[in-house]
């Protein structure tokens, strides 16, 4: 790649050169999941590597033979299913050259790369090709396929780690951040200073991180825009601000496509590695492939930083590792849809969390129920003294305050004279639930031209000034509605209506969840402290979702109509923290009704 300064020395331009004929591939894929399980995106060194997202077979034994793994690995295993899958297509196809037979099963969606972490009797499968080649010769033979596949499920299972010595750096507060990668997402702020969009984010970390680096990928479309912008801001200390241009689309979501290691050398040297996905993805019932967000590590590595590709299928912001500061021992919270994405490539369920603890050099795995989108909306990790903290969500209490602030609204819209104000106030102070409930739902249905349908003024009621939305608002006061008037349901008396009854017991079986992870943490030693805190995806206002450093926390804050619940926020975790530790908010309510925050927004580099 090149390098340009823009108009100012602390901003430059980073070019990355790529042939044509790469940047057609990447632009003829779509988001989409890969119908071969074994899918592998074609980045660093494979980058010049056509690996299409739309496979056409022109074999009927290949086309059944696809179809199976699609279907059976996840249940029957990695090499059982090569078993069958060799059988389907015939051993004689397999009994030639070693890599061409690992590459007739590649393209049928065996994610061949994982074969060589197999030991068969005490050895090492010696390759794919190698291991290929010999179940062909054994059902060439005669032996049946149900005797082959059985011996070869019980073969031993070593995780062969991507980088040798990577440990993955530990979120709990240890270390001072030296630098920051983002992803913005357009050329100029959204909604302005303060809503807290993609930019508004990068500007305020910019700021609060002022001897940083800061590396952030754009669409070209919205570079000279971005530029331009950026040149507004003051940049203090020695922060330097690196753009990097990319052809297709950027999300705002860098946490979830990498992340951070150190690697320590033979002669005592520490570089700083970012481990990346097999493919980057998004969504838990079944990863959809997003294209640009492994393609986009191409122009980070070509700015000078160490990038390594994983075998693993990760979502970053569903793996966070912690370091207990009593005995050093590194954990791994990792979310329970990173196992399953690596069982659909083979993997059994304990060889899988095996794989994960090997692969970021951590002593123990917890794997924690899905409760939310991914666990850093579930839990934020902090060492404090000798123990660790573990802050979750407190919804009960932060549907409270939101439920206060939005009176106020209604009061002062006139859905709810003064007085009336007063009364729904001292119900929801004093526990009474329903009386709250049948005290603002008939002034609001009466306010709705049509059911679920209401009027803007009325949302606009809800905004505080120009860069606080309404809308978003009350859809967060309707959904603190829902939630008081689903706590307040016994199980036993559901609505009669069935979709309302769907709908309550959604809430009752996540507060499960939710309870049964709080629980979790505690079994593994966590003291576990509460946060007013709304985990509801773009719904949410979420103070979980925040980013530790030495002797600070930076913390999400939504601002506005809600700002109440923001300094709420920000007293447990003063209270919890004890002195030597700030708290710096950082204004993102417009991230948030994108479904993120600062966590996902910004992955942190150590110092």
């Amino acid at each position: 790649g090149r390098e340009s300064v823009a108009d100012r020395r602390d901003i430059r331009v980073h070019e990355v050169e790529t042939t044509g004929s790469i940047n057609r591939y990447r632009r003829s894929l779509v988001e989409a999941r890969p119908p071969l399980r074994g899918f592998r995106a074609a980045i660093l060194d494979d980058a010049a590597v056509r690996r299409s997202t739309d496979v056409r077979y022109d074999r009927e034994g290949d086309r059944r033979a696809a179809e199976l793994v699609a279907k059976r690995i996840a249940s029957d295993g990695l090499l059982p299913t090569v078993v069958r899958a060799v059988e389907v297509i015939g051993p004689a196809e397999f009994l030639g050259d070693a890599d061409q037979a690992a590459e007739r099963l590649r393209v049928v969606g065996v994610p061949v790369d994982l074969m060589k972490c197999f030991k068969i009797g005490g050895d090492s499968s010696g390759g794919a090709g190698s291991l290929v080649r010999r179940i062909a010769r054994r059902l060439k033979q005669g032996e049946t396929v149900g005797r082959v596949a059985g011996e070869l499920g019980n073969a031993s299972f070593e995780w062969t780690p991507g980088v040798r010595g990577f440990q993955v750096v530990s979120e709990s507060g240890e270390h001072a951040i030296g630098g920051v990668r983002l992803q913005l997402t357009r050329g100029t702020v959204w909604g302005g200073e303060g809503a807290g969009g993609s930019l508004d984010v990068a500007r305020q970390l910019l700021a609060l991180l002022p001897d940083a680096w800061h590396v952030a990928s754009v669409e070209r479309e919205h570079l000279s825009a971005l530029v331009q912008t950026c040149q507004t801001w003051e940049l203090s200390g020695t922060s330097r601000l690196t753009l990097i241009p990319t052809q297709l689309p950027v999300s705002q979501w860098a946490q979830d496509n990498g992340k951070v290691g150190l690697v320590t050398g033979t002669w005592s040297e520490r570089r700083v590695v970012t481990l990346v996905p097999r493919y980057a993805s998004r969504r838990s019932d079944g990863s959809v492939f997003i294209p640009n967000e492994s393609f986009l590590m191409d122009g980070f590595a070509s700015a000078g930083h160490d990038v390594v590709q994983s075998a693993l299928l990760f979502q970053g912001g569903n793996l966070m590792a912690v370091r207990d500061p009593a005995g050093g021992e590194r954990i791994l919270l990792l979310g329970e849809a990173e196992v399953y994405r690596n069982i659909a490539l083979g993997l059994s369920r304990s060889q899988a969390v095996e794989a994960f603890r090997v692969e970021f050099g951590v002593d123990r795995v917890v794997v924690l129920p899905a409760v939310s989108f991914h666990i850093d909306f579930e839990v934020s990790v902090r060492a404090v003294s000798d123990r660790l903290v573990a802050f979750v969500n407190d919804s009960p209490a932060a549907v409270r305050i939101v439920l206060e602030c939005g009176l106020s609204a209604l009061e002062k819209h006139g859905v709810l004279d003064a007085a009336a104000a007063q009364v729904a106030l001292r119900h929801l102070r004093e526990g009474r639930n329903v009386a709250f409930i049948n005290a603002v739902s008939a002034p609001l249905g009466s306010a709705s031209p049509r059911l679920g349908r209401y009027p803007l003024s009325l949302a606009e009621a809800f905004s505080s000034g120009p860069t606080d939305s309404g809308v978003g608002n009350f859809q967060r006061f309707l959904l603190a509605i829902d939630l008081l008037a689903a706590w307040s349901v016994d199980a036993s008396r559901l609505p009669s209506d069935r979709h309302a009854a769907a709908y309550v017991r959604s809430f009752h079986r996540r507060d499960v969840d939710r309870a049964r992870l709080h629980e979790t943490l505690a079994e593994v030693g966590f003291v576990v402290a509460r946060v007013p805190s709304l985990s509801e995806g773009d719904r949410g206002i979420n103070y979980i979702n925040g980013i530790h450093e030495a002797g600070r926390y930076l913390m999400p804050a939504y601002g506005g109509l809600y700002a109440p619940l923001d300094r709420a926020a920000e007293r447990e975790y003063r209270s919890s923290f004890g002195s030597g530790v700030d708290v710096s908010p950082v204004m993102c309510a417009e991230s948030q009704r994108r479904g993120g925050a600062v966590h996902c927004a910004a992955s942190v580099y150590p110092r």
